[in-house]
């Protein structure tokens, strides 16, 4: 970081008593009704073109939420006073969570008389016109004089500054540390000067009185070398004009404000120093949308700060993500990485809770995944679409994703590991960034993510359990002996593979709800079935049929039905799916490209392997694409992770 020595600092000492444009209120101040006539209010994405840089001067940018303006005409005099009469200010204001319109104060030089939507837009219309040499961006939260103006824009000659922030019960606020890599950073708000990376200090306020935490914070500044973090997070920022970018339009002020300043940061080549010490009244409410997690997942190739024992804090609206801080004191549980160490799973499903997610498939798939994880010693908990965010994630070691309908955050604290399979068009490159692992069960499109993401993506088929779906359940005088059967829903979709086989007129029968309009009469058999009566029946059965949804198959996702089949000793029939016979080359698995394919396929006189050679493709089905295999896959992934990111 380049150094800078405000040429003002001898005119004053840190002690000195802030006149009346600094002062702020203690609390919130009381929302105004909003006008009868409300102004449209628009998202500014940017500029147009080069932004048009002058070689000298201050440009001074007042941001304000819609209800706030009273507390700019002193700052507009106070940046007059700093750089002259001629000074280049404006002022903005924005509408942010619902905040009514304020009257507009005069006196006031304002760029647009309309608020724009949030602090990202109201950044970038009022930077498009172009800037000067330096450009200091104040809210009208944070109180400043000329003097605080003066050092904002000495410091930003240079390269990226923000103000410490003191806040009116005497917290602190000293930028953005990236502790965790692809994580929400955390905002430092200790309360003190404390050496290193603050893992053992305690973070409450040591002082309410805000005037004099505010002239500790400025005895203490050393201009020379100030201290540095990540990026800014609070709005009392200053930086060079030609470095400028503009800023993003998310919901939460502090990962605007983060993202904005590490991208100009970037380009001056340093890191974003933490000058002087300003007193803010308010601070916005955090609200961490997708689009928001997206921004901090690119920085997951970044270095991480300080001690990586971390804790996770409460949920944020609306998404659920969770912001992230060092551990204080660190945590008493191990932090070994050590092969032997017992770990803490969560496994989330995209299942809801209840009778009405009971028998998801995703239900089954987790909890055989969930018995083959604890065989190997781990204590594994599920968590449904309803609980994907709880308070006990902060006691867990490994988040483990079951990635089908809905996308889940990440917790912070700790491993994270995503396996994706089924919905894979609903997968984007951001998520898989936000993990650190990820896998796939469809091999085509696990390359096609590696390749365009530049995430690397490991394959992971789905699995079967032995002990549930086994040779020795086959009943040759059940009601499914000798049929043609199909277990499972209509999905609400057609079923290419289902109406095919009933217009052949095949021995057919299908278990599952839904389907007594779809199939004729006699091919109807149970509306549900529990997962022994489904492993008798694929043992039973003539031939079992299968399908896929078409992107699944196209990404190369074989479903787990296929795998349960086959280790039932049983013949499956399926659709096409991309890189099959790459996976599963085994003469008890038969493909219909054409309904004339599924009419041989499913002829009465076609003779399918014996029961020794299916008994041999149950076992070999066993060994290699059992549930305990592919958890072994990921505990070994999980304990690499813990190792790298805890050493």
């Amino acid at each position: 970081m380049a150094i800078f020595r405000p040429r003002w600092l001898g005119r004053w000492g840190p002690s000195r008593r802030r006149d009346a444009t600094s002062s702020l209120p203690d609390s919130v101040q009381e929302a105004r009704p909003a006008s009868a006539t409300a102004a449209s209010v628009v998202r500014v994405a940017g500029w147009d073109g080069a932004l048009p840089v002058r070689a000298d001067g201050v440009t001074v940018l007042l941001v304000s939420r819609s209800d706030r303006h009273d507390r700019l005409p002193p700052m507009v005099a106070a940046a007059r006073l700093a750089f002259g009469p001629e000074v280049d200010v404006r002022a903005v204001g924005y509408r942010a969570d619902a905040s009514p319109l304020g009257s507009l104060p005069r006196g006031v030089p304002w760029v647009r008389r309309d608020p724009v939507d949030g602090i990202g837009s109201a950044i970038n219309a009022g930077l498009a016109a172009g800037v000067r040499k330096v450009v200091v961006v104040v809210d009208s939260t944070v109180g400043v004089t000329d003097q605080d103006l003066q050092v904002l824009a000495e410091a930003g000659a240079h390269g990226v500054a923000q103000a410490r922030i003191v806040m009116s019960d005497g917290s602190h606020r000293r930028g953005a540390r990236l502790l965790r890599p692809g994580a929400l950073p955390w905002t430092d708000d200790r309360s003190d000067d404390g050496a290193g990376d603050g893992a053992g200090d305690d973070p409450r306020p040591d002082t309410t009185d805000v005037s004099a935490a505010i002239d500790d914070a400025r005895r203490r500044f050393d201009p020379v070398a100030p201290p540095t973090v990540f990026a800014g997070d609070q709005p009392a920022l200053a930086m060079p004009g030609r470095a400028l970018v503009p800023a993003p339009c998310l919901p939460d002020e502090r990962m605007t404000l983060t993202a904005w300043t590490r991208a100009v940061a970037d380009r001056t080549g340093g890191d974003v120093a933490v000058v002087w010490a300003l007193e803010r009244g308010v601070e916005a409410g955090r609200t961490v949308d997708q689009e928001t997690v997206d921004a901090f997942t690119a920085w997951r190739d970044r270095a991480p700060e300080g001690d990586p024992v971390l804790v996770a804090g409460p949920p944020l609206p609306p998404w659920g993500a969770r912001a992230v801080a060092p551990a204080f004191p660190p945590r008493s549980r191990s932090r070994s990485g050590s092969t032997g160490a017992q770990l803490t799973w969560s496994i989330k499903i995209a299942a809801p809770a209840g009778v009405d997610g009971d028998g998801w498939g995703d239900v089954h798939f987790a909890a055989e995944l969930a018995r083959a994880l604890e065989r190997l010693g781990q204590r594994v908990r599920v968590d449904r679409r309803d609980a994907h965010v709880r308070e006990e994630d902060g006691t867990d070691d490994v988040t483990l994703v079951v990635r089908g309908l809905d996308r889940v955050p990440p917790n912070p604290a700790s491993v994270n590991l995503l396996w994706v399979i089924s919905h894979p068009d609903d997968v984007a490159d951001t998520e898989l960034r936000s993990f650190d692992a990820a896998f796939a069960a469809g091999p085509a499109w696990a390359a096609a993510a590696t390749e365009r993401s530049g995430v690397p993506v490991r394959t992971l088929l789905q699995a079967t359990d032995p002990a549930v779906f086994r040779p020795g359940l086959r009943d040759t005088t059940g009601p499914d002996a000798g049929h043609v059967v199909f277990v499972g829903s209509t999905r609400g979709a057609a079923r290419p593979v289902v109406s095919d086989a009933a217009s052949l007129g095949v021995d057919l029968r299908v278990h599952g709800p839904g389907w007594a309009d779809l199939v004729p009469p006699a091919s109807l058999g149970e509306p549900s079935l529990s997962r022994e009566e489904v492993a008798r029946s694929y043992a039973s059965a003539r031939v079992v049929l299968n399908d896929h949804w078409p992107d699944m198959a196209a990404g190369g996702f074989v479903s787990n039905r296929v795998f349960d089949v086959l280790a039932s000793g049983g013949v499956v029939v399926t659709d096409p799916v991309a890189g099959l016979a790459e996976v599963l080359d085994v003469p008890t698995l038969a493909v219909a490209r054409s309904r004339d394919d599924l009419a041989a396929l499913l002829d009465p006189a076609r003779l399918w392997p014996s029961p020794v050679e299916r008994a041999a493709v149950a076992a070999r089905i066993a060994a290699e694409h059992s549930f305990d295999a592919r958890a072994a896959v990921l505990l070994d992934a999980a304990r690499t992770e813990r190792a790298r990111l805890r050493p």
